[in-house]
């Protein structure tokens, strides 16, 4: 399966330093400039989208209807799995006020939230039910950095919390073939 995976554009709270996690903000003008943006860089990719799936929140769906209608295509389908992490009772907070513990939130849930690991799990889990059901074809995926650094981890067999500090622009579009199921595990620190 050829996998193109990409970032919603800019929010309101991305633009203003608020913690999102599963809480949403619209697109700010930039935002949807962005997801117009990609769509001249998919356009450049020499295949063919087959199908576009998304995470179930606004911002991931704003962007990835923008790209469909550019392509013609069906609309994109949402779905939870593909959904940032939850930062539980921090969402809505600005990041600086969110406090540091050892080792980050790798294993630790934030509190009425999930940890990293929850989350990459979720998400690989969802990612590998897309490659079972779309292996031939070239699918889209949009949603949000801590979900595309779990695939990348995986993908590369990286350290999770390093590809989730090397975090995505609302702009990129990464393209991986995906040959078969993608890990669960990954390594939290390096060897």
């Amino acid at each position: 399966m050829k996998l193109l995976i990409t970032r919603h554009g800019q929010t309101e709270d991305n633009a203003h330093g608020i913690t999102m996690g599963q809480r949403d903000s619209p697109l700010t003008a930039l935002g949807a400039g962005q997801a117009q943006g990609k769509v001249l860089a998919l356009k450049k990719i020499p295949h063919k989208i087959n199908r576009i799936y998304t995470s179930d929140l606004g911002r991931c769906v704003q962007t990835a209807k923008i790209i469909s209608d550019a392509f013609g295509l069906q609309k994109a389908i949402p779905d939870k799995k593909l959904r940032e992490i939850s930062f539980g009772k921090y969402e809505g907070l600005p990041y600086n006020v969110i406090p540091q513990i050892q080792g980050g939130y790798m294993k630790v849930r934030f509190p009425s939230g999930e940890s990293n690991e929850i989350m990459a799990a979720r998400v690989i889990e969802k990612v590998n039910r897309i490659y079972e059901a779309n292996k031939d074809e070239c699918v889209l995926i949009v949603t949000h950095s801590g979900p595309i650094a779990a695939i990348l981890a995986s993908y590369y067999g990286k350290n999770l919390g390093s590809t989730l500090n090397d975090k995505i622009g609302n702009e990129e579009v990464i393209e991986l073939q995906i040959d078969s199921r993608l890990m669960y595990h990954f390594r939290l620190k390096e060897k």
